[in-house]
C-alpha cells in the first residue's frame, strides 16, 4: 500500500483506507529565573558565578558545572528527556543558532519585573530574545515551518519568587545578584497590589508569546518561599517566615484565575499549571515519605539549615557540603536537588489533575495546537 505526505501543521500519511497522524516536532521554550536557568547568567557581566564551580553540578555534570543551581539537572532537563529533546541551551550560550529544538531564556536571580534584580534578564528581556529567536526562525527555516515549530512549541514559565523575596524579605539573595532592599510596609493593600502588578506584567508577556503562534504553556506556581532554608533562619523558629509566604499563596490563587480567562478568551490556548508549591512543601515537611532523609536544611551552605548563600564559595566563608545530595530535598539555601526535581518532573510531566492540570506536560507535548 503506498502513502504520501500532505502538508500541514502536522504531516499525516493518507493511505487509501485510513489516515496516520505522524507526531510533529514540538519545541521547548523555557522562561524564568534560577529555577530553571541552564547556563545564562555565566555569560552575564556583573552577576556572580558560583555556579560554575563544584559542588554546583556535581551529581550529573561532574567536573563541568554549567550554571544550573543545582547539584545537577534541573526540571527542563528532565521534561526534555521525557518529550525526546536533547537538554534545551540557555540563550547567551556562545555559538547557538540552531533554535529548532527550542531555547532556555532563564536567567537566576531574574524577576517578572525588571526592578526585581537588575543585572539579570527580566521577563520582558526573556520576551525581547525570544522574538529575536523568532525572526532567527524565519531565515532558517522559512516563514511556514517557523511558524509551525512556534504554533506546536511548548512554553514553560516560571517566575516570581524573586519579586516577591524582593519586597518582602530584609536581604534577599546576593549571590545570584540580587541586592536590593526595601522598608515598604507590607500591609495587606501593598501586598494585593503589588501581586496585581507582577501578575500584569506576566500577562502581557504571555499574550505576547501567544500573538506569535503560542498556544501550548506550561505554569509553575511560586514555591514555598517562606520554607526555604534560606529563609528559615529569620524566623526564630522551626517555622516559615510569614509575609513571603503569605505573598507566593496570593500570586499562586491569583495566577490560577488568571490563565482560565485567558483560556476563555484566547482562541487555542492550552495550559498546565503545576502546584509547585504544594510539591515542594511536602517533600519539605514530610521528607522520609519521599525517600528523603533531610528536608529543612540544605546539603550546601552555612548557618542554620545551612541558609546562607556561601555554597560553592572559595576563600574564608567556609561552608558544609553533604556526602549525598539524594538523601535531601534542598541542595542550597534556595534551591532542589536533582533528586527532588525529578520527583517535581515527573509530577510535571504525567502527574494528575489535582497537581497539574488542566493539561500536563506530556498532554501538551502530544497534543497538536
Amino acid at each position: 500500500m503506498i502513502g504520501k505526505q500532505v502538508p500541514g501543521i502536522c504531516a499525516v500519511l493518507v493511505w487509501t483506507i485510513l489516515v496516520i497522524p505522524a507526531k510533529c516536532h514540538t519545541p521547548f521554550f523555557i522562561f524564568g529565573d534560577s529555577l530553571l536557568d541552564a547556563g545564562n547568567n555565566l555569560y552575564l557581566n556583573g552577576t556572580a558565578k558560583i555556579t560554575a564551580s563544584l559542588p554546583y553540578g556535581e551529581t550529573f555534570f561532574k567536573e563541568n558545572p554549567t550554571g544550573r543551581v543545582c547539584d545537577g539537572r534541573i526540571i527542563p532537563d528532565f521534561i526534555a528527556e521525557y518529550a525526546n529533546l536533547p537538554l534545551i541551551k540557555p540563550y547567551l550560550e556562545p555559538g547557538f543558532s540552531n533554535y529548532t529544538d527550542g531555547v532556555n531564556f532563564a536567567s537566576a536571580g531574574a524577576g517578572i519585573l525588571p526592578e526585581t534584580s537588575p543585572g539579570t534578564i527580566y521577563l520582558k528581556l526573556q520576551l525581547s530574545y525570544f522574538e529575536k529567536v523568532t525572526e532567527k526562525l524565519k531565515q532558517q527555516e522559512g516563514e511556514s515551518k517557523a511558524a509551525e515549530l512556534l504554533t506546536n512549541a511548548v512554553y514553560l514559565f516560571s517566575m516570581g519568587g524573586n519579586d516577591y523575596m524582593h519586597v518582602a524579605m530584609k536581604s534577599t539573595m546576593p549571590s545570584l545578584g540580587n541586592t536590593n532592599t526595601t522598608s515598604q510596609p507590607l500591609t495587606s493593600t501593598f501586598k494585593k497590589q503589588y501581586a496585581i502588578t507582577v501578575l500584569s506584567n506576566l500577562t502581557s508577556v504571555i499574550k505576547q508569546v501567544y500573538a506569535t503562534g503560542g498556544r501550548k504553556f506550561l505554569f509553575q506556581t511560586v514555591g514555598p518561599l517562606g520554607c526555604m532554608p534560606s529563609n528559615r533562619i529569620g524566623s526564630g523558629s522551626k517555622g516559615c517566615a510569614h509575609d513571603v509566604s503569605v505573598l507566593a499563596k496570593m500570586h499562586n490563587t491569583a495566577l490560577s484565575k488568571v490563565l482560565l480567562r485567558l483560556q476563555k478568551t484566547l482562541p487555542g490556548f492550552k495550559h498546565g499549571l503545576f502546584d509547585y508549591y504544594s510539591a515542594l512543601s511536602e517533600r519539605t515537611n514530610y521528607a522520609s515519605r519521599f525517600g528523603f532523609e533531610e528536608g529543612q536544611t540544605a546539603c550546601c551552605g552555612s548557618g542554620n539549615y545551612n541558609g546562607q548563600f556561601t555554597c560553592g564559595k572559595n576563600g574564608t566563608n567556609a561552608y558544609n557540603l553533604c556526602s549525598d545530595p539524594t538523601k535531601y530535598v534542598w541542595f542550597d539555601a534556595a534551591h532542589p536537588t536533582e533528586s527532588a526535581n525529578k520527583q517535581l518532573s515527573d509530577l510535571l510531566w504525567a502527574g494528575p489533575l489535582r497537581v497539574v492540570g488542566p493539561y500536563n506536560a506530556k498532554a501538551l507535548f502530544d497534543t497538536a495546537s
